[in-house]
């Protein structure tokens, strides 16, 4: 599934008009597949308040409260704007409410809001198009009104307050339970507080040529991904590739049992983990006994001593304390594919000229703060435009950045981008980001392409904990859950269709 910018989907819309269909029909169809949609959702008896813009989102608004009016159900409508700033298809939809006879106020206030006492609220006053500026103390109030109302919210396209491209609020915004979005899910939806303002996505056809305007920027769900090969029979573990993994160190050593545990779990033939000397017996205790562990007196030892690894996962709970430029410098002038994760990742900002220099296949993987050590920018201006801050950042280091948080963003070094669609926020958990580092070196030390390996292991990442929230709940949920439930979700995708 395409995601777009506004500019992208506003180029869409002007391609479509001008290959022959009206702004009007357009907005007929898109409003004509939103009521639909609340039609089959909402019992008849409901009270239903629409709010309107003066743009087309308002058009589109307008549409579906005649549309619901003349299904019978219980519509007011209020007009946020004065009518004179209509838009000529928002226009010619007003005047077709009035001559039903339907209610319609222009009467934008937070009172009379309150006094609808609506049970449902279709929200059009704002499109996709907001940027970057102060919202009024009356639009402010009208929002804040709409929200602590007990009422169930469906967004037209945009949650109203909340910008298009990046997700960030323009100071307060509208809180949806549904969103409806036309054509194409916007980049703004998933990005930031997008997802928290804009509640559950539903993607409506309306017609719009979305072959008209190429997008780099795709959804990731479970159908996306390449089928699990499957095994054959005359075959033996190093077939499946062989994951080193330098992870844990005194006081952290769950973040190697962690990602070891995961990497053998996504059908990595085998694992071994390097730890120093001192925590070699505690770790070798505690680690199953499928997994290899090795001790080294220094990191390098560790890259010397694994010369049949097919990749490399560097980083999780390896502390702060050494020097491990020496390590850094092997593996990343070596041929493997290198996962570096946590802790690996602060070692390596610290040495951007390796970063620069790689030979290797490379795959970092931080969270936001990470990030701007790496990328060396502040946390305003990653949240501004997350999407070409990675992108740079995977282009000018030739390297796959996998980029965690709520919808994860994979870039990839042509430009592509991938917006995982999976998880939830139980996963927001410790050493849940040492389980999807060893996922990626599990599915990539028996692959040649670290693509589908690294979009399988962040997909399945995230169903496996959909899968452990279903059955544990959110609050509950750990990292270790997360293993528990991985080969359901690898199960679940390798038998797929």
């Amino acid at each position: 599934m395409k995601i777009v910018s506004p500019s992208e989907m506003a180029e869409m819309d002007k391609k479509t008009i001008a290959a022959g269909i009206a702004d009007y029909e357009l907005m007929e169809r898109a409003a004509e597949r939103c009521a639909d949609y609340i039609k089959g959702l909402i019992d008849p008896g409901k009270k239903v308040l629409v709010l309107c813009g003066t743009g087309n989102n308002g058009g589109d608004g307008l549409v579906i409260a005649r549309l619901l009016a003349h299904a019978g159900f219980d519509v007011s409508t209020l007009i946020v704007g004065a009518p004179a700033k209509m838009t000529p298809s928002t226009k010619k939809n007003f005047e077709r409410l009035k001559a039903i006879g339907a209610p319609v106020s222009v009467e934008m206030t937070h009172e009379a809001v309150k006094s609808a006492a609506p049970d449902i609220i279709v929200d059009a006053v704002f499109g996709n198009g907001l940027t970057d500026r102060p919202i009024r103390p009356d639009m402010r109030a009208l929002f804040d009104a709409v929200n602590a109302l007990d009422a169930f919210v469906f967004a037209v396209d945009m949650p109203s307050g909340l910008r298009g491209d990046n997700g960030q609020t323009i100071g307060a915004a509208i809180k949806a339970d549904v969103t409806l979005v036309i054509q194409h899910i916007k980049t703004g939806l998933l990005l930031n507080e997008g997802p928290d303002i804009a509640g559950r996505l539903i993607v409506v056809d309306a017609g719009i040529d979305g072959s008209s305007v190429e997008t780099q920027k795709r959804l990731l769900t479970p159908e996306t991904l390449g089928k699990i090969p499957k095994r054959q029979r005359q075959s033996h573990k190093y077939h499946y590739g062989f994951a080193g993994v330098i992870a844990g160190t005194k006081g952290m050593l769950g973040a190697g049992i962690l990602a070891c545990r995961a990497a053998l779990k996504t059908g990595a033939g085998l694992v071994s983990n390097w730890i120093s000397e001192d925590v070699y017996p505690v770790m070798a205790a505690k680690m199953p006994a499928e997994i290899m562990v090795k001790a080294y007196h220094s990191r390098i030892e560790a890259v010397a001593g694994e010369p049949k690894a097919t990749v490399w996962l560097y980083g999780p709970g390896c502390g702060r304390t050494t020097d491990d430029g020496d390590a850094l410098s092997a593996l990343l002038s070596g041929d493997k594919p290198v996962v570096i994760d946590a802790d690996g990742l602060w070692h390596l900002a610290r040495r951007k000229a390796l970063l620069k220099a790689h030979r290797a296949p490379l795959i970092l993987t931080p969270h936001e703060g990470e990030f701007l050590t790496l990328a060396e920018m502040t946390m305003d201006e990653l949240r501004d435009d997350p999407i070409a801050a990675g992108k740079a950042f995977a282009q000018k280091y030739n390297l796959i950045l996998v980029l965690k948080g709520h919808h994860t963003l994979i870039f990839l070094p042509d430009g592509r981008l991938w917006l995982n669609d999976t998880g939830n926020p139980g996963m927001a958990t410790a050493g849940s980001g040492d389980v999807l580092a060893g996922m990626i070196a599990g599915f990539a030390a028996g692959s040649a392409d670290l693509e589908e390996a690294v979009k399988r292991a962040v997909c399945l990442h995230g169903l496996a904990g959909d899968m452990a929230a279903e059955r544990l709940g959110e609050v509950s949920l750990t990292a270790s859950d997360l293993i528990r439930f991985l080969p359901k979700a690898v199960k679940s995708v390798s038998e797929m269709p």
